[in-house]
């Protein structure tokens, strides 16, 4: 799993923004590794860097920060935290076994 660093979301838009270059070194290394891996956001988003490889546009140059190319994807093309990794399971207490 990946903590998306080289990411954003904007509330206002509802999109993710992915560094290009950092996907397509991820794409490298699940082929290379054959490990999964994914992105997840603040919002508890989910993606893989296929998937934001498909559903990303480019999104426009800019001068501001380091001005990587990066691409925007749509959260509504997301998937949930829970739908992909399973619902968190509460421990078991002492307590609850008597």
């Amino acid at each position: 799993m990946i903590d998306c660093k080289s990411s954003m979301t904007s509330r206002a838009t509802h999109r993710h923004a992915i560094e290009s270059a950092a996907v397509r070194a991820h794409l490298q290394l699940v082929a290379w590794t054959v490990l999964p891996l994914y992105y997840v956001f603040d919002s508890l988003d989910i993606l893989t860097p296929y998937d934001a490889l498909t559903a990303g546009q480019a999104g426009p140059h800019s001068v501001a920060g380091s001005g990587a190319p990066y691409l925007l994807v749509a959260t509504a093309r997301c998937r949930t935290f829970d739908s992909t990794f399973g619902s968190r399971r509460r421990p078991s207490v002492a307590s609850d076994a008597a």
